[in-house]
């Protein structure tokens, strides 16, 4: 299992970076997405790369739903790779769960309203998203009512827009508690739970907030119920979880599933993206050994925090780098390129800190509280 989980390590990390370049394109190439009607672009190499299947390299939103499969999958293992101590792994991770995912966003939140109210930087170069992520002011109290409230039960994400996530990984977490106990001690239960709650979800939240929850009940099948595949078959299903997690409403690549589904092409193929992606990696031995790599399982350790302070360091680094490098007359795609690089190598250096000591710092309390609760509990 040690392949499986590295491998799954590696997996968060090569998402976590689609979602950079995701934001990246918004900001910068936002033809390449594609969003709104009035994008153009007179770049040939965008208007080529749009139209291709190879979108999956910035698909941010099919990087979310690789996310939420893994956690269900990594939770499900965390808990039921033993069996007879299944009750105190769930009432320990209920009681961790929170803290080790509200201290970290908490203080993504804090460094970038300090940094706003001390960096002034020049953005009305930018594309509108990350002009726009640049122009907010917020208090101090709003940042930390999102860091600590906001963002887990509301998605309210105005000040680290990255936020919106948490309350869906919190409470898919939560639902997976719940479904992992009634699958210990009660099958029939668990089936119809785990076929009702999707519903649930999508009538109290929408789509988007289903296709989150059932990610997560997608991971746990995964890991309960899947069976080893053959390397032609894991390699076919990788090679369709990348095409659908390139869908873009507009793209020629995707006309024909366009044709079928209309403007749901791109919310219904990026979440089918997360569960085969996963899915044929996991597996197939192959595949989770190749992906089993050090610098891959070193960048997915440093996910999360890559994944809260990339916006930071793309106002910090990027934006001043491209200001500087159109300054200087250079091309528009190579400033973009160039001070996008320098903005990801700063995040990696930045993040390793972040994950050393406010990410390992939020694992340390979060264990601390678990079992001082459990302990109390026990006596």
């Amino acid at each position: 299992m040690s392949v499986k989980i590295n491998s799954a390590e590696s997996i968060r990390g090569l998402a976590c970076l689609a979602v950079v370049f995701s934001h990246l394109a918004m900001s910068f190439f936002p033809y390449l997405h594609h969003f709104d009607a009035n994008d153009t672009t007179e770049l040939a190499w965008v208007n080529a790369l749009h139209h291709s299947p190879f979108g999956f390299l910035y698909s941010g939103d099919a990087a979310v739903f690789v996310f939420f499969v893994l956690s269900g999958f990594v939770l499900s293992y965390a808990i039921l790779k033993s069996p007879d101590q299944v009750n105190d792994k769930i009432k320990s991770m209920m009681i961790k769960r929170y803290p080790r995912l509200m201290i970290p966003a908490l203080i993504s939140c804090l460094l970038i309203w300090s940094v706003f109210k001390v960096v002034d930087i020049d953005h009305h170069l930018v594309g509108g998203w990350l002009q726009a992520f640049t122009a907010q002011n917020f208090s101090l109290k709003q940042a930390f009512y999102e860091g600590t409230v906001g963002a887990f039960l509301f998605s309210d994400s105005n000040i680290n827009w990255v936020l919106w996530t948490m309350t869906i990984e919190l409470m898919g977490s939560f639902i997976l508690f719940l479904l992992l106990y009634l699958y210990h001690y009660q099958k029939i239960a668990f089936f119809l739970a785990s076929l009702l709650i999707p519903c649930l979800a999508y009538f109290w939240r929408g789509q988007g907030f289903c296709f989150g929850i059932s990610s997560f009940i997608f991971g746990m099948y995964i890991y309960i119920y899947a069976q080893p595949l053959k390397n032609y078959s894991a390699v076919i299903m990788l090679l369709i979880g990348l095409y659908f997690a390139g869908a873009h409403n507009t793209s020629n690549a995707y006309s024909w599933i366009h044709h079928i589904l209309g403007d749901a092409t791109y919310d219904y193929c990026n979440f089918i993206a997360g569960v085969l992606i996963v899915y044929s990696i996991l597996m197939n031995p192959l595949l989770s050994k190749r992906l089993d790599h050090p610098v891959l399982v070193w960048l997915g350790k440093l996910s999360f925090s890559i994944y809260l302070l990339h916006l930071l360091m793309l106002y910090l680094i990027c934006i001043p780098l491209f200001n500087l490098f159109l300054g200087w007359q250079w091309n528009y795609s190579l400033s973009v390129i160039v001070s996008a690089i320098a903005a990801i190598l700063m995040t990696l250096w930045v993040a390793q800190g972040y994950s050393r000591y406010v990410d390992q710092f939020a694992i340390k309390v979060s264990n601390w509280l678990a079992n001082t609760v459990l302990r109390k509990d026990s006596k």
